[in-house]
């Protein structure tokens, strides 16, 4: 695989990894109180890990936009009208 394309497969763990921290103790938790519980650890880990995330997700894309291999057929019915 590519530089690109493992770039790309961290994104995607990243992503979900981020809503798995967040969302996963309100998920588990059992009954109401446990959901809401289990909805303030996430609300708290979401809310802590929320700039590190976002600023995951900004050098991934950076990341992954260096490393697109450059190719001169991205349009080719555009090219072939001029």
């Amino acid at each position: 695989m590519s530089t690109n394309s493992w770039l790309r497969v961290i994104l995607a763990i990243w992503v979900i990894g981020f809503l798995v921290i967040a969302c996963g103790p309100a998920l588990a938790g059992d009954g109401i109180v446990g959901t809401l519980a289990g909805g303030a650890i996430g609300l708290v880990l979401g809310s802590v890990l929320l700039v590190p995330w976002l600023l995951g997700v900004g050098g991934l894309l950076v990341l992954i936009r260096l490393t697109n291999p450059a190719r001169d057929d991205r349009y080719p019915r555009l090219r072939d009208r001029r």
